[in-house]
């Protein structure tokens, strides 16, 4: 693989259609468990047609997941974040990500481990989600969910060393990207509250 890669929704016949909750994505990343070792690449490809919402959601479930016990793995997660977010301001149209970080790779327990945790949360959003106050997802309240997204990413690798910090920025930025995904736009307003919890946090530490 080079040393760079760009993910596209594309539209090749062959490939699935669009994620469109978040146990939808479960079931793609579970379709590449076979092996011992799994690249993110891997995971990335078994998505598919993927927007630009749902390639978000990944780094941020991988954080809020006990996978972010592994050194470093947050600031990774954050730093995917807030590569994908700021490709979504400037309305790229294919997401770019380094080649390093598509080379990652994840044991194959921890991976199933993670989903497991993952899925009565995924039940749960998948159930209570629906399109509803999408007047806040629309310009500006769009942007400014993508832009908080990206500053989210940006601050996870400084909030690695403060307990609890780097998840509840995570947590945040899954409800945005789930937000963008179902247009849900009370998840995003609860995402800005669970921004807010983390910059208090943050004050209250230091």
């Amino acid at each position: 693989m080079r040393g760079e890669a760009e993910h596209s929704a594309g539209t090749a016949d062959s490939e699935p259609s669009e994620i469109s909750s978040m146990g939808e994505m479960l079931a793609r990343i579970r379709q590449v468990t076979e092996q011992e070792t799994v690249r993110l690449s891997d995971v990335i490809a078994a998505m598919g047609r993927a927007s630009h919402a749902a390639l978000l959601m990944l780094p941020a479930m991988i954080v809020v997941t006990p996978l972010s016990g592994i050194p470093g793995l947050s600031s990774i997660g954050g730093i995917m974040i807030a590569l994908i977010s700021a490709q979504m301001l400037i309305g790229r149209e294919r997401v770019w990500l380094p080649g390093w970080i598509l080379r990652l790779k994840l044991r194959r327990t921890r991976l199933l481990t993670a989903l497991t945790w993952l899925d009565k949360i995924s039940a749960y959003i998948d159930r209570h989600t629906k399109r509803r106050l999408m007047w806040f997802l629309v310009w500006p309240g769009r942007v400014l969910v993508q832009a908080l997204c990206m500053i989210c990413g940006m601050a996870m690798p400084l909030f690695e060393l403060v307990p609890f910090s780097s998840t509840t920025l995570a947590c945040a930025v899954l409800l945005f990207a789930t937000a963008l995904l179902v247009r849900d736009g009370l998840l995003a307003a609860i995402g800005i509250g669970a921004v807010s919890a983390a910059a208090a946090l943050f004050i209250y530490l230091f």
